[in-house]
């Protein structure tokens, strides 16, 4: 991006303007060849349509880039109001998934993710694993009391500074009013899209999830006036010089993701997590779910819009049970599993490109424990995941 960057500087130096100044490429071919000039501003336009494809499309290895998931209400802190998720991972049956950062002191668990020290050390992690960002939730502050505690690890992460080692992307969370979405949601997320690693996909654009779609309509009260919202985002954003931000709506089915890219103007869609919603209530084999993330992937390519596969390392909610229900639940893969899931992804994408434009996956996630999807490092396993993400992303 910073040759990019530079090489849009020169094209502005390079303007059929008769300026007599004088600097850089201008210097040397402005005053006594117009016809050199022009040839010098015909090869800059070829290398930053080269680097523009380069840059912003692909890892920094040439493969897909891949994101996961973030789910930041891990924050045990003392003489706070509320208590966060951790409370499920209190029975000694969950101990296994606790994060590194977690401390267990006679059945008091405490999970902070609000901490410089364990935001750089996750960073270190994600490093390692080879992942290119992280998808983090973000929620108006004022949408309840204690709504800005979902917001604590993304600040974390901005002040880091280690920050550079992993980009990131905005996952929207609902919560706001129309008047909001205007006075606080479009300059708040323009302000992140001119971080210096913030995502982009398909040359160039900030990458933004938005989950809870429903919602997001209702906060308009229709979907056309939803669809104008996401356009003056859109128009703020270019107006701001970080280009049209490319918008994902992550949709529990494919024909409910083609109505809303239809109807409400998203670029693609995705997933948050994916699995068989209707299965009964008991447990099966991780080979079951990778099949039902293969199997939403086709189904959005068939619909003929754009996707980003949703890459699942696991589900399995039933330390949430009292309040997300019952449903399936699926054993944990193996390592040599999750690696070949990873890889389907991956060669997924580079297979459809005509239906993978952002030639991106997605995995569900980084840190949601108490649901069954994780990558951090944890008491029960240590830095395996880590460790085998890293042989696939980082070949």
């Amino acid at each position: 991006m910073r040759i990019l960057k530079l090489i849009l500087r020169i094209l502005r130096n390079l303007r059929y303007s008769g300026s007599k100044q004088k600097h850089g490429l201008n210097q040397i071919c402005c005053n006594k060849n117009i016809g050199a000039r022009y040839m010098c501003r015909k090869l800059c336009l070829a290398i930053a349509a080269f680097c523009l494809t380069l840059c912003v499309v692909y890892s920094a290895d040439g493969r897909a880039l891949v994101g996961a998931i973030r789910w930041d209400d891990w924050h045990d802190k003392e003489g706070y109001a509320y208590k966060s998720w951790s409370k499920y991972l209190e029975p000694e049956q969950w101990h296994y998934r606790h994060p590194f950062f977690a401390k267990l002191d006679i059945c008091k668990l405490t999970i902070r993710c609000d901490i410089q020290e364990v935001a750089d050390k996750e960073i270190a992690y994600a490093k390692e694993s080879g992942l290119d960002y992280w998808a983090y939730g973000y929620y108006f502050p004022g949408a309840w009391e204690g709504a800005d505690r979902y917001n604590w690890a993304l600040y974390k992460y901005l002040s880091s500074e280690h920050k550079s080692d992993i980009n990131f992307c905005i996952r929207l969370g609902a919560g706001y009013d129309a008047d909001e979405w205007y006075s606080w949601m479009i300059p708040t997320l323009v302000s992140y899209f001119q971080e210096p690693t913030y995502q982009t996909v398909a040359g160039g654009r900030p990458l933004v999830y938005i989950f809870g779609v429903d919602e997001f309509i209702d906060t308009f009260g229709s979907a056309a006036a939803a669809r104008q919202a996401l356009d003056d985002l859109r128009t703020a954003a270019t107006n701001a010089g970080c280009g049209s931000p490319y918008i994902v709506c992550m949709v529990w089915s494919a024909s409910d993701g083609a109505n809303y890219i239809n109807n409400v103007g998203y670029d693609a869609m995705s997933a948050y997590t994916h699995f068989d919603f209707g299965a009964d209530d008991e447990e099966y084999p991780y080979s079951v779910l990778a099949a039902e993330n293969a199997s939403f992937w086709n189904e959005c390519k068939a619909t003929g819009k754009q996707v980003i596969p949703i890459v699942n390392i696991g589900w399995d909610n039933r330390p949430r049970r009292e309040t997300s229900g019952g449903g399936p639940w699926y054993t944990e893969p193996t390592m040599t599993e999750w690696k070949n899931h990873l890889q389907a992804a991956l060669d997924w994408v580079d297979a459809n490109p005509g239906a993978a434009e952002p030639n991106s996956v997605i995995i569900y996630a980084w840190n949601e424990i108490d649901e069954g999807g994780w990558m951090v490092p944890t008491r029960g396993e240590g830095t395996a995941r880590i460790e085998a993400t890293g042989e696939v992303l980082n070949q």
